[in-house]
C-alpha cells in the first residue's frame, strides 16, 4: 500500500513547487517534487516532463535549470524524483521509486501517458534511457522520448575509466567485475558485448544526446549514436556543436523541449527485438521464464503483420527462454486465423505459446493445425502446444443470435426483444445471447455485442 503523508509547498521564482513524500507499507519510500502549469485545470490532460538530478543533488535541484519554466510555458507538468539517494538512482530499486512516483502522478492528475518525457544531467543523464530499457510494459508508465546531458551510458566502461566508482559499487552491490550483470542491466548500452546489452530495447524510443566539448566520455554518446543509427533507429539527435562543460550546463532547455514535443509513445510496434533482464512484458510479447539462467539476458526477436483476415506472427529468435513460455498479447482485433511461424524451436518437450488480449473473451475455441485438443485454457490465456515451425491457429467465435452468419444490428435488436420479453428465445439463442455467461440476458450482453460488432 502506498500513500502520501506530507505535502509541502515551496515557492520558487513565483512558481509553486509541491514536495511529496511517498510511503509504502508504512515506510518512507521516496520523495519527489512537481510543478503544475499556471493555468492548471483538473479537466485538462497534461504531458509530463521528468527531470533527473545530477550527482550530489536532490529532487529540488532540477528547478535550478529552466526545464520547469519550459514545462510551464508549454502547459506541461514538471516532476523531479529524488530516487532514494543523492549519489545514484539508476539501479533497480531507484527505478521502482521513480515508477511509483509517476503512477502517483497518473492517479492524481490527468497525465497524458503517451507523452511522458525524461531529461537528466550527468549521473541522471542516462536515467531516461535506462528506465526505458527496463520498462516496456504498456500497462505501466513508459517513456515517449528522452534526452541525456553528459549521461553515463555504459556503467562498466565508465567505472573502468574512472578506476572504480564508489556509488556504483554501493548501489549495484559490488565492482563491475564482481556483479557485471547489475552494471549491464542498469546501463543504456554495454559496448563490449552486445548480447549483454539492453540498447536494443531503445529501438522505439526517440533519443537526444548532448555533452560538453571537453568531456572525455563524449565518445560514449557518439559511439552509441552510431550503433543505434546502424540499427536503423529513426528518431535521434546528437549535438555536433556542444556548449557548456558538463551535465545540465550543456543543455539548451528550449531546444530539448522543442525536440521532445514532436513525439508520442509508440507502445505497439510491429517489430520487436529486445534483451530482457527478467521475466516481463515487452510491448505485445510477454516472457515468463520460470528457470531463467542466472545473470543472462533473455533475447526475443519477433514481428507481426495483418493480411486480409489473418494475423501473421513470426518469432524469429529466442535465447535463454526455457520451455518457450511466451504470451502474445494480440487479441485486440478480431482475426479468423493466426499464422504463427516459430523459427527456432527449443529442445524442450513442451513448447507453448499463449494467446491473449481484450477480445479473448469472445473466442469460443481455437484449433491449431486442425487439432482441437492441442490447446489449454488458463484464466484469460489460451495456451497453444506447438510441435512445428508453422502453426495455423483457427479462431472460432460464437454463432450470431439470428443464425444468418453475420454479427450485426439485427442480432442486437433480437436480443433486446428477449430482454423485453417480446420474443421467447430458443435454448440455443438463450445460450448465444448470454454473451458474458452470467445466466442472464441483459444490457451487459448488449454492450458486449456492440463491442464485438465494432471490432469485426
Amino acid at each position: 500500500m502506498k500513500y502520501i503523508l506530507i505535502i509541502i509547498t515551496t515557492v520558487i521564482y513565483a512558481q509553486t513547487v509541491y514536495e511529496q513524500i511517498l510511503y509504502e507499507n508504512g515506510e518512507q519510500l521516496d520523495v519527489f517534487a512537481y510543478q503544475l502549469p499556471e493555468n492548471f485545470n483538473l479537466e485538462t490532460t497534461y504531458p509530463l516532463l521528468i527531470g533527473f538530478h545530477q550527482w550530489g543533488g536532490n529532487h529540488m535541484s532540477t528547478f535550478s535549470t529552466t526545464f520547469d519554466e519550459e514545462a510551464n510555458f508549454r502547459n506541461w507538468i514538471f516532476m523531479s524524483p529524488f530516487g532514494g539517494s543523492s549519489n545514484n538512482y539508476n539501479h533497480q530499486e531507484a527505478q521502482y521509486m521513480v515508477k511509483e512516483a509517476i503512477e502517483w502522478m497518473i492517479d492524481n492528475y490527468n497525465i497524458d501517458e503517451n507523452r511522458i518525457y525524461m531529461v537528466g544531467g550527468s549521473m541522471g543523464g542516462a536515467s531516461g534511457m535506462i528506465y526505458a530499457n527496463n520498462h516496456l510494459d504498456p500497462k505501466e508508465p513508459m517513456v515517449a522520448a528522452t534526452a541525456s546531458a553528459s549521461g553515463i551510458l555504459d556503467c562498466e566502461r565508465r567505472a573502468i575509466e574512472m578506476d572504480g566508482n564508489n556509488s556504483m559499487i554501493e548501489w549495484f552491490g559490488g565492482n563491475y567485475d564482481e556483479v557485471p550483470f547489475e552494471y549491464h542491466r542498469n546501463s543504456a548500452i554495454y559496448f563490449l558485448d552486445s548480447t549483454q546489452s539492453m540498447h536494443y530495447n531503445l529501438k522505439n524510443i526517440p533519443l537526444y544526446f548532448d555533452f560538453g566539448a571537453s568531456e572525455p566520455h563524449r565518445t560514449h554518446a557518439e559511439e552509441m549514436y552510431q550503433i543505434m543509427l546502424e540499427g536503423h533507429h529513426e528518431n535521434m539527435w546528437i549535438d555536433n556543436d556542444p556548449i557548456g562543460s558538463h551535465g545540465f550546463s550543456v543543455f539548451d532547455e528550449q531546444h530539448v523541449c522543442d525536440w521532445l514535443s514532436q513525439f508520442e509513445l509508440n507502445d505497439d510496434p510491429d517489430y520487436i527485438n529486445v534483451n530482457l533482464d527478467e521475466s516481463s512484458r515487452a510491448y505485445w510479447i510477454e516472457v515468463n521464464n520460470e528457470e531463467q539462467i542466472e545473470n543472462e539476458f533473455m533475447k526475443i526477436i519477433a514481428s507481426r503483420e495483418v493480411y486480409e483476415d489473418s494475423l501473421i506472427i513470426n518469432i524469429e529468435e529466442t535465447q535463454n527462454i526455457t520451455y518457450n513460455n511466451i504470451t502474445l498479447h494480440v487479441m485486440d482485433d478480431l482475426y479468423d486465423y493466426i499464422n504463427l511461424y516459430y523459427n527456432e524451436m527449443s529442445p524442450y518437450e513442451y513448447n507453448t505459446i499463449g494467446i491473449t488480449g481484450p477480445l479473448i473473451d469472445y473466442v469460443s475455441h481455437i484449433s491449431v493445425n486442425d487439432c482441437d485438443f492441442c490447446i489449454t485454457m488458463e484464466d484469460d490465456i489460451i495456451w497453444v502446444h506447438i510441435d512445428s515451425e508453422n502453426n495455423l491457429l483457427t479462431i472460432f467465435y460464437p454463432s450470431d443470435i439470428n443464425n444468418d452468419g453475420e454479427w450485426n444490428i439485427l442480432d442486437i435488436l433480437l436480443t433486446i426483444n428477449f430482454i423485453m420479453d417480446e420474443i421467447e428465445p430458443t435454448p440455443e439463442q438463450n445460450f448465444l445471447a448470454d454473451m458474458n455467461q452470467d445466466g442472464l440476458i441483459d444490457i451487459l450482453d448488449i454492450i458486449m455485442m456492440v463491442n464485438f460488432i465494432l471490432n469485426q
